[in-house]
């Protein structure tokens, strides 16, 4: 069983494979784990201690269309010429990125490559298809409707119910993240109102989508993270067809899971993913 393991933004593959050390030692003898660095270099991410050495990566240069489409094209060699694989790992950033792919590959009528995922901790997912959310998008910069702004009520807008779903995610994920977290990669909040539209990162929600992603899935986050964090996870989680969908919760923060009994529960999730697949 081989797995492709992606770590979080301003992280590494020797971060995340030491970060998932007491998950590791639980696996089966025949899970193979290979750990990869994302394409670019970036500053230490959030969460990661002062004491740990880089260099640090991301899996992206950017957020927008063209830089998530770059990073799921980067992805796809990986798994082909790595492979195969499995599954994947993700945390943080990579798992977004995973959703970000599976998103493609379903939209393209392509099988993806791995059979099931296993996602901690995921931050928002973005999509690489700039076609994806541009009439919300072009509503929102005709209104000059400012995001940041939560007394101004959608319904007074004249938005339909996907224009004030769109909203309302950008509000509790990345809004809330970059009044909250300096370290935020993106924390313009005014591009979604004045910004060039091939710039505009197209954050993924299930009015956007349609059909949602069928790929058997296992998202896994802290009771104890950031709420904008759990708020994303749970965003990820919802792109997800129900039936495909497991949820582990654990007591950590915005990490693998490091107690026993939470990692025994992961487990038993992989199992049922991989008996889905």
């Amino acid at each position: 069983m081989k797995i492709l393991c992606l770590h979080g933004v301003g992280s590494s593959g020797a971060i995340l494979e030491a970060q998932m050390a007491n998950l590791r030692r639980e696996l089966d003898p025949s899970f193979e784990l290979v750990f990869v660095d994302g394409p670019f270099e970036h500053e230490r991410g959030p969460g990661i201690p002062e004491y740990q050495t880089g260099p640090f990566f991301s899996h992206t240069e950017g957020y927008s269309p063209v830089h998530i489409a770059q990073a799921v094209d980067h992805l796809k060699t990986i798994l082909e010429e790595e492979g195969p694989f499995d599954g994947i790992f993700g945390f943080s950033q990579g798992a977004a990125l995973t959703l970000s792919y599976f998103y493609q590959e379903q939209a393209a009528d392509n099988a993806p490559c791995v059979k099931f995922a296993c996602l901690f901790s995921t931050a928002v997912p973005c999509s690489p298809d700039i076609e994806t959310g541009v009439a919300v998008i072009s509503k929102l910069q005709t209104l000059e409707y400012d995001i940041t702004d939560r007394a101004r009520r959608p319904s007074r807008c004249g938005l339909t119910d996907t224009e004030k779903e769109f909203v309302e995610v950008l509000q509790r994920t990345v809004v809330d993240a970059a009044i909250h977290d300096p370290l935020f990669p993106w924390t313009d909040m005014d591009i979604y109102r004045h910004g060039e539209q091939d710039a505009i990162p197209r954050v993924l929600c299930p009015a956007l989508l349609s059909q949602k992603i069928q790929v058997p899935t296992i998202h896994v986050w802290g009771r104890n993270d950031y709420k904008y964090m759990i708020k994303m996870a749970e965003l990820a989680r919802s792109l997800c067809e129900d039936s495909m969908v497991k949820t582990v919760l654990h007591t950590g923060f915005h990490d693998v899971p490091k107690r026993q009994p939470e990692i025994k529960a992961v487990l038993r999730t992989i199992d049922w993913a991989m008996a889905q697949a």
